[in-house]
């Protein structure tokens, strides 16, 4: 599996910040330890080379499902975050694959 860049992380993180801003009444205070968990959890989940898209959204689920179920359109949100996901690993397998060996000399 080929490793996600900084920017490609913080895409996801985005898509986090975008969803607990739409969450009613929910203080300053606890948006902000809302957002230090998920990224908690994101960071070294995204950074593992050896995990697949599927199962880093399935740990991500399981460890804030406290929070996804606060999010209003929460099964929406999943599989954006599911189709990000998958995305952003399969630009970054391309990007990392070295290009097929050509035999035109």
């Amino acid at each position: 599996m080929a490793k996600l860049r900084s920017r490609d992380i913080q895409k996801v993180i985005q898509l986090f910040d975008n969803e607990l801003l739409m969450i009613p009444r929910l203080s300053k205070v606890d948006r902000m330890k809302m957002r230090k968990k998920i990224i908690n959890v994101l960071q070294p989940a995204l950074n593992s080379t050896t995990m697949k898209p599927e199962v880093i959204v399935l740990e991500i689920e399981h460890k804030l499902s406290a929070i996804l179920l606060q999010f209003i359109d929460s099964y929406g949100f999943r599989s954006r975050l599911t189709d990000v996901i998958r995305k952003l690993y399969q630009k970054a397998e391309e990007s990392s694959t070295p290009p097929p060996f050509s035999d035109d000399q």
